[in-house]
């Protein structure tokens, strides 16, 4: 009997996983319970769509600055150069991400200090430090920030300078911004 159940869970896990490669929530398993639980797992929308996967609705963001800036203490870092933007929660003219719909987001930023220079960046959800990082080196100097937060419909997301700080970067892409919602 347990046989049975194990190969039954592996054949719905290979289903699901191969309808969402696929794209689609229908796994054409007319009238049956099975599909009635797939549908509910996949929380199927009136528009046929599988919300869980349709990438138009689930926010996201890519950003990178396109040349180095001096920086005050406490300043927000614009990223400026937009190439991901589902649902427009990023604002490169201000540099926050504000969350269009509340969930579990990933967020990451990787920074590049000035040539022998200090850099000390952080992860700010709304007026609250998450995460630092602090560069030192002889040369140029990459660090990164990545953290997975809980944030409700409006929180703010940004990366400031802790300090006075030049932050370098430029048509290369060498410091970036990005987010994702990952689950609701």
């Amino acid at each position: 009997m347990n046989l049975i159940i194990i190969y039954s869970i592996s054949i719905l896990t290979l289903v699901l996983y191969g309808e969402m490669i696929m794209g689609s929530c229908d796994v054409k398993l007319e009238g049956s319970l099975l599909k009635d639980v797939v549908e509910i797992l996949l929380k199927k929308d009136s528009d046929k769509g599988c919300a869980l996967f349709n990438r138009k609705k689930i926010p996201a963001f890519s950003a990178a600055m396109t040349k180095s800036k001096s920086l005050s203490s406490k300043e927000i870092i614009k990223f400026n150069k937009v190439f991901t933007n589902i649902q427009n929660g990023y604002n490169p003219s201000t540099g926050i991400f504000t969350a269009p719909i509340a969930g579990v987001y990933q967020f990451s930023s990787v920074v590049m200090s000035d040539n022998g220079k200090f850099l000390v960046a952080t992860l700010w959800l709304n007026d609250t430090v998450v995460s630092s990082v602090y560069i030192k080196g002889s040369a140029y100097q990459t660090g990164a920030l990545s953290m997975i937060l809980d944030v409700q419909k409006g929180d703010q997301i940004a990366v400031k300078s802790y300090g006075n700080y030049v932050i370098y970067s430029d048509s290369l892409n060498y410091s970036t911004f990005s987010g994702s919602l990952i689950s609701q």
